[in-house]
């Protein structure tokens, strides 16, 4: 419940903001950002530099200064709102309405959802209305809706609970109103026992009195004498009188304890009865559900018949807040019905307003009606009925419109001019000058800050340079002239120091250096000679790049042989490639296969080391033993044929 008072007085805040904020927006579709946007300058100096103007930051006041109060329209306040915030300043406070999403995310779902045009929508509406036209007439007339007439809308109420528009709330409400005559009928009854008592009792009286007044008249003057002590002289009749006498007085008692306790019972009854159908009523305008807000409200008159309609609500609670602020008054039921019946209405004409404006192409008051209307009455029949076709209408200026801010808030003057053209054509309200003339003075600013920046370079003069080059990208940062004047200018500027530097790394064979940095040395295109050098360089650190990766995915597969073949593919290509042996990251890989193949690697070099030493038994002993580690290595392979070949032709 606490989570629904909080909602309710979220939208009914929202309601009081939309009507007034449209009037002070009347003529401001889109307002102009609030973040990392500078206004356009007045002036430009003698340099053609933009003018700096003296300006408050946003929200700051002066030391002394009072605070400021919103604009008023006939003594009452408009509520402000921010669209970077979704806040609204109204009474000295800020209120968030609209960035919890919860309103822009009902609203956009309404929009990409389908209207409820199927036949049991229709019955729903229909049978609802009927009710509606029914308790208005009982009310009217000031006719107490008969029991038979209740019970056939109780009947029809838990019917609508199973369509889907429903959504079980009719049979919520004829539980209520069942639970509500339940309870009535069990106080009448207690009623009628009460009635049977006091006649029980007034017999009791009569016939206890009549035994009291027979032991007076049976007892005049006759003594008894019990031990020494004189009394009255008592018969049998006497002592059977007087036990009646005391068993009816005890009856007596006990009746008037039941009465007592029926009582009681009613009371308490009826007003858990009323705090229960109330809650329920107020849970249906919390719940924008306003008919059957209205029809609750009505027969609550004919149910309790007291004149009572006082709700029965915390002081202290939200609810109690929300229903009395109207006027400062208790609430009561005839408040909750006044609610709502004045909602429906306003709902409904928000929607006539949204098709009269849909007619004629003012998609811009035409969305803020909707607006209004969805957040405050979504179940209401003028709602859910809407035609596809114009939510489909509002829905594209929805999207243009939060584009727009967002294009103007992150300074994308090219996407603001083209959503500013779409808006025009969708609303022949709409006006985009302030947009345009917004957007083409950021734009030419940028331009500007491009040129000083350009002239700056060409003075040898780093510092302004810097400085008007981030301040065009500050003011326009997708300027497309920004990017390639930049890059242009940055290359000029470097050039020398590029080639310089290219040409040493290079002379000292540091190929993985410039194939790092390859975008900073692409200036080197400008001589032919190194324009085929850095080519070179690029292939080569690529094509060793290449062969380690398709190398390390050989060694993963097959943790036996995969580091040979790993380490032999490495010595051939380095035979063939002698540059790649200063490349840091081909000597990490051949060390780090050669302690995987440790085995292998070492009969190699031992092979040829007996080979230098013309120790070629013992060198073709290692071969073939590299042989048995690797049987296909390729460098076992021709070293075992080269040693065999010396010793069969003895050549020592």
């Amino acid at each position: 419940m606490q989570k629904l008072f909080n909602d309710m007085k979220k939208e009914l805040l929202l309601m009081m903001v939309s009507g007034l904020c449209g009037i002070a927006q009347a003529q401001m579709p889109l307002p102009t950002p609030t973040v990392q946007v500078q206004q356009v300058p007045a002036q430009q100096n003698a340099q053609g530099q933009p003018q700096q103007q003296p300006q408050q930051q946003r929200g700051a006041q002066p030391p002394g200064a009072a605070e400021p109060t919103n604009p008023q329209i006939m003594g009452v306040e408009i509520p402000l709102l921010d669209p970077a915030t979704d806040t609204v300043s109204y009474n000295g406070g800020k209120f968030d309405v609209g960035n919890n999403a919860a309103v822009r995310a009902k609203f956009e779902t309404f929009l990409h959802g389908t209207p409820d045009t199927s036949e049991q929508a229709a019955l729903y509406s229909k049978k609802i209305d009927a009710i509606l036209a029914d308790t208005k007439k009982y009310s009217r007339n000031r006719k107490a809706i008969g029991s038979a007439a209740m019970v056939r809308m109780g009947k029809t109420l838990y019917k609508l609970a199973d369509l889907p528009r429903d959504g079980g709330q009719s049979g919520v409400l004829a539980s209520s109103i069942v639970s509500a005559l339940d309870a009535q009928r069990g106080n009448r009854a207690r009623d009628e026992e009460s009635a049977a008592l006091d006649r029980d009792i007034d017999d009791l009286v009569k016939k206890t009195n009549n035994y009291v007044n027979r032991n007076t008249v049976g007892n005049k003057g006759a003594q008894a004498q019990i031990g020494d002590i004189k009394g009255p002289a008592q018969n049998s009749t006497s002592v059977s009188n007087t036990f009646v006498i005391a068993h009816n007085t005890k009856s007596i008692a006990e009746k008037q304890a039941a009465k007592v306790k029926n009582s009681a019972t009613n009371v308490e009854k009826e007003i858990a009865a009323k705090i229960t159908y109330q809650s329920n009523l107020v849970t249906f305008l919390m719940m924008r559900r306003f008919d059957h807000a209205v029809i609750a409200a009505r027969i609550y008159r004919h149910i309790f018949k007291d004149g009572d309609n006082k709700m029965q609500i915390d002081e202290k609670s939200q609810a109690n807040e929300m229903l009395s602020g109207v006027a400062g008054v208790p609430p009561t039921v005839n408040t909750v019905d006044s609610m709502a019946s004045e909602a429906r209405s306003s709902v409904d004409k928000h929607m006539e307003a949204v098709h009269s404006m849909l007619a004629q192409n003012k998609l811009g008051e035409a969305t803020q009606h909707l607006i209004e209307a969805v957040a405050i009455g979504e179940h209401m029949k003028s709602v859910f009925t809407f035609p596809v076709e114009g939510r489909r209408r509002v829905a594209a200026y929805w999207t243009l419109r939060k584009r727009a801010l967002t294009a103007l808030n992150a300074r994308d003057y090219g996407t603001v001019d083209e959503i500013a053209r779409k808006m025009k054509e969708m609303d022949v309200d709409f006006d985009d000058s302030m947009l345009l003339s917004y957007s083409a003075g950021r734009k030419r600013q940028s331009d500007l800050c491009i040129r000083n920046a350009r002239k700056a370079l060409l003075e040898g003069k780093d510092e302004e340079f810097n400085k008007h080059i981030t301040e065009a990208g500050t003011i326009w940062p997708l300027n497309p002239n920004l990017d390639a004047s930049a890059k242009h200018l940055e290359q000029f500027d470097n050039k020398e120091k590029e080639l310089s530097e290219f040409r040493t790394l290079f002379a000292r064979g540091e190929f993985r250096t410039i194939f790092k940095e390859q975008e900073r040395f692409e200036c080197v295109a400008v001589d032919p000679t190194l324009k085929t050098q850095y080519k070179e360089v690029i292939l080569l650190v690529s094509t060793i790049d290449a062969m380690l990766k398709q190398l390390e995915s050989v060694a993963d597969q097959d943790k036996v042989m995969g580091p040979c073949i790993a380490y032999e593919k490495l010595v051939e290509y380095r035979t063939s490639e002698p540059r790649a042996a200063n490349d840091p990251a081909y000597k990490d890989s051949l060390n780090h296969y050669a302690g995987k193949a440790h085995d292998f690697v070492q009969a190699l070099r031992d092979a040829e080391d007996c080979e230098s030493r013309r120790e070629y038994g013992s060198a073709l002993s290692n071969y073939y033993r590299a042989q048995c580690l690797y049987p296909k290595s390729t460098l076992a392979g021709q070293g075992a044929a080269k040693v065999s070949e010396i010793i069969v032709k003895a050549q020592y």
